[in-house]
């Protein structure tokens, strides 16, 4: 799995509470990609190039292209529906109302699983980490930008339990944890 972090401090290490430049106030970001998804994806790409070639010749390989790309915005609009409206909010400042977005985000796969553990095919998306995950986190940096701590922290620990190797929810809940200690 490749991992490219970007955001407040590096996601791997626990901020020490002198680092001025880590905080909450923007989202941690680990992008991820997953080869075996990315080549669920790039197969059926290839089988809808394939299927439009062998009966339309070009044409229909440029049309099986088109589709494939219509077929990926299609898929994945609902799920990054949740994700912009609640990015939107948070720029606003308006957390806890971007909170219950990633929380009506979080509902909306727990209550369809499939989609997003089969996302590669269901949504033609190849990314490594679940979209369950992303709104949980997302969740949380929204309850603790909103003064709300304890929530913060348990939904970063729901998080954790979740997905144990979270990326976005170890160093959250170890900056969370380090401003309980001290």
């Amino acid at each position: 799995m490749d991992t490219q972090h970007t955001g407040p401090g590096d996601a791997d290490r626990c901020p020490s509470q002198n680092e001025s430049d880590y905080s909450l106030t923007k989202p941690l970001v680990a992008r991820t990609s997953s080869w075996w998804r990315l080549c669920s994806v790039l197969a059926v790409l290839f089988s809808l190039q394939g299927a439009g070639a062998y009966f339309a010749g070009l044409p229909g390989l440029v049309a099986a292209t088109m589709m494939y790309f219509v077929l990926k915005v299609l898929l994945q609009r609902r799920a990054k529906s949740f994700q912009k409206a609640g990015l939107r909010l948070m720029a606003e400042e308006r957390y806890r109302e971007a909170a219950a977005m990633f929380e009506a985000g979080y509902q909306y796969f727990s209550d369809r699983r499939w989609a997003d553990r089969y996302r590669a095919i269901s949504m033609l998306d190849y990314s490594g980490m679940d979209w369950r995950e992303i709104m949980l986190a997302n969740m949380a940096t929204n309850m603790a930008l909103a003064g709300d701590r304890e929530r913060a922290i348990q939904l970063y620990q729901q998080c954790l339990e979740l997905y144990p190797d979270s990326r976005l929810a170890k160093p959250a809940l170890r900056f969370l944890m380090a401003g309980t200690d001290g």
